[in-house]
């Protein structure tokens, strides 16, 4: 039986919650944060992270239920190759998409990895084009499912390559998104293209999902301004609600939240959702890194003197933002 599993087994036989019952574990566990250095504001994230986890572990998702509750309470060493050997800690991160401490990480990588398609546009203006934002909405069936959220997906990219047959040089990203504590689902795109009747998009969008909402225009900001405003969905959770967030990474499991085509998935790399975060090499000389064996507490890491790597970031044409 796994920790997580045990816990909530023992949590529910204390008549206790699930966050509750971490908080108990910090008097036993010398490598957790000691349970009198805790605040009022930790206390309500681990409940909260806590109700989180039980959704996640009831859906079969423990590993991720375990990593949301721990999310960068543990971290690891990295050892530089160059002759000063800089070494650094990163914690463990759970990377949930709705995770309010990983959601700007993911946010950092998705705009680095995207800005190379806006900087070809840049130096390759095609004419006609133009950067234009599009929102197509379905109807808020109080629910969401992974099902649900693939069809959607499939129902917007339909759509966008009906409008783009035939034509060369474009390219569209898009975020999922839903409503601040509700779950209506519908998509954020950033497209660049030529002009689109407001008329067809709406008529192409019924055709191909039956949804009538559909609108469009050209964005009032260009370039990296334009990727800022969409990815501002996925910088932070859409909802204050455990349950919600929950029920969101439940049905987002296996499934991508940004999606791209034409000119932005020739750039994303592979990537286009943003998951890569692994440093390689380090930020002071860029000698290449290496990963010393075993886990600790951040704690303890911060103790030994070790500067935390999400400081810095790679300067130069190629920098990524990568913790």
């Amino acid at each position: 039986m796994s920790d997580l599993s045990r816990f909530q087994v023992e949590a529910e036989a204390w008549g206790i919650s699930l966050g509750t019952r971490f908080e108990l574990e910090s008097l036993v566990q010398p490598s957790l944060r000691p349970l009198e250095d805790f605040t009022e504001e930790d206390y309500n994230e681990f409940e909260f992270r806590g109700r989180v986890a039980e959704l996640l572990g009831a859906n079969g998702l423990i590993g991720k239920a375990k990593r949301y509750i721990d999310c960068a309470r543990m971290g690891f060493c990295l050892e530089c190759e160059g002759e000063e050997h800089h070494r650094f800690f990163s914690p463990l991160y759970c990377d949930l998409r709705f995770c309010p401490r990983c959601a700007p990480r993911r946010f950092a990588r998705l705009f680095a990895r995207h800005c190379r398609a806006l900087e070809y546009i840049r130096r390759h203006v095609v004419r006609g084009f133009r950067l234009r934002e599009i929102t197509l909405t379905s109807i808020n069936t109080g629910s969401l499912s992974a099902d649900q959220i693939k069809k959607f997906n499939k129902h917007v990219k339909l759509t966008i390559r009906r409008l783009m047959k035939s034509l060369r040089g474009w390219g569209a990203i898009w975020v999922d998104e839903v409503g601040f504590n509700n779950t209506n689902l519908h998509a954020h795109v950033l497209i660049y293209c030529p002009y689109i009747a407001q008329e067809r998009l709406a008529a192409v969008w019924q055709l191909v999902s039956g949804h009538q909402v559909a609108w469009i225009e050209q964005s009032h900001v260009f370039g990296p301004k334009a990727l800022l405003h969409l990815l501002k969905y996925v910088s932070k959770p859409p909802a204050n609600d455990p349950k919600i967030i929950g029920m969101l990474e439940v049905a987002f499991h296996g499934t991508r939240r940004v999606h791209a085509l034409g000119l932005f998935y020739n750039f994303a790399g592979g990537d286009e959702d943003g998951e890569e975060s692994e440093w390689q090499t380090c930020p002071k000389c860029g000698a290449q890194l290496t990963l010393i064996k075993g886990q600790h507490s951040v704690r303890e890491l911060r103790a030994l003197g070790l500067e935390f790597i999400g400081f810095f970031k790679i300067k130069g044409k190629n920098k990524k933002w990568l913790n």
